[in-house]
């Protein structure tokens, strides 16, 4: 039986992101889960019966003040580096997810589960909704490599196509660099360098693209070094927080407001859940030889369940074997570009 490794160490609530994988394992009943943390917070939780889960125990916990790479090393009993190994041991473990330390869960990924062969470095890709009604675009990169070359950025482009494209069955993902500007020679000396690499990739690119343009369901993936992907992911998270908060003091400013937000009750829950970060899960780190997903620090029992999916997705489709494919298949990217 297939496996899926849950750290459940170093997340705001432990509780819920138990809760929600439970919920998740109680649908694929094909898959075993095991978790990995401190057995008196996951134990409770889970229901008698529940053959398909197990629990590894390893209370110590990474958090966000340790160095990812010292930490690693020193707290090799933690639940992120005992998940690690379990995922490393087991043919039959399929993939990670965790809602720990950004930092350690990436170093984990990368010097404990490896790159696959040919990448320069792995890629954070997270999922935001668009205008367009079931859609999401794919913002590559959210936040791994705050300095990129432009030949990352291309590797970025690649690999996150391969993962639109088997994962939400999008033949041909429109791909756009983020910029200041839609003009092939807008934005810094990287960036340029990077639309010079990504135009020559068999891909659908549609250019350079405005951050006002990210959710207009246009662009299938967005690419940009992890500092600007970053900043893009947790202002839309921000501006959306907002806007809800907005429209939720309106609707009780009054009597008449109240009434109105009643006949509009069901529209207004639809919009609420197409706005919820939560709903996609959390972000693969697409480059290393085994699947892993990180979660927010905030996982609840929806974006818990929804990340168990993404690893079911992402196994199912294969979705590292064609990622492996277009890197070997892809020439070299070289970019003349002083970082």
């Amino acid at each position: 039986m297939k496996s899926i490794i849950i750290d459940v160490g170093g997340c705001d609530r432990p509780d819920r992101l138990i809760d929600g994988v439970v919920q998740a394992a109680k649908k694929h009943g094909d898959y075993a889960f095991v978790f990995v943390g401190d057995k008196a917070i996951v134990e409770p939780h889970i229901p008698s019966g529940l053959n398909n889960v197990s629990v590894e125990h390893a209370p110590t916990v990474i958090t966000n003040d340790d160095s990812p790479t010292h930490a690693l090393r020193q707290k090799s009993d933690s639940s992120l580096v005992t998940a690690f190994n379990i995922l490393n041991g087991s043919e039959d473990a399929i993939g990670l997810f965790s809602g720990g330390s950004t930092g350690a869960v990436l170093t984990g990924a990368t010097l404990l589960v490896g790159r696959i062969k040919g990448v320069h470095r792995p890629v954070l890709a997270s999922l935001m909704p668009t205008s367009i009604p079931g859609k999401v675009v794919c913002i590559a990169d959210s936040g791994a490599n705050v300095d990129s070359k432009p030949e990352f950025m291309a590797q970025f482009a690649l690999m996150a196509s391969e993962y639109i494209k088997a994962g939400f069955g999008i033949e041909k993902p429109v791909v756009g660099l983020l910029s200041v500007g839609t003009e092939d020679k807008k934005g810094d000396e990287r960036t340029k360098a990077a639309h010079a690499l990504i135009k020559e990739l068999p891909l659908e690119f549609a250019g350079n693209m405005e951050a006002r343009d990210a959710l207009t369901g246009v662009y299938d993936v967005i690419v940009c070094d992890g500092f600007s992907g970053n900043v893009l992911v947790k202002s839309t998270e921000g501006t959306a927080k907002m806007v809800m908060g907005k429209v939720k003091e309106a609707l009780t400013s009054s009597l008449k407001a109240k009434l109105g937000a009643l006949m509009m009750k069901k529209a207004l829950k639809s919009l609420k859940a197409s706005m919820d970060y939560h709903s996609y899960g959390g972000a693969p780190f697409l480059g290393v030889k085994k699947i892993v997903v990180k979660g927010h620090g905030s996982t609840n029992e929806v974006s818990a369940a929804a990340s168990v999916d993404m690893i079911i997705s992402l196994h199912e489709n294969r979705v590292l074997e064609t990622i492996e494919k277009s890197i070997s298949g892809a020439a070299e990217p070289k970019a003349d570009v002083v970082q």
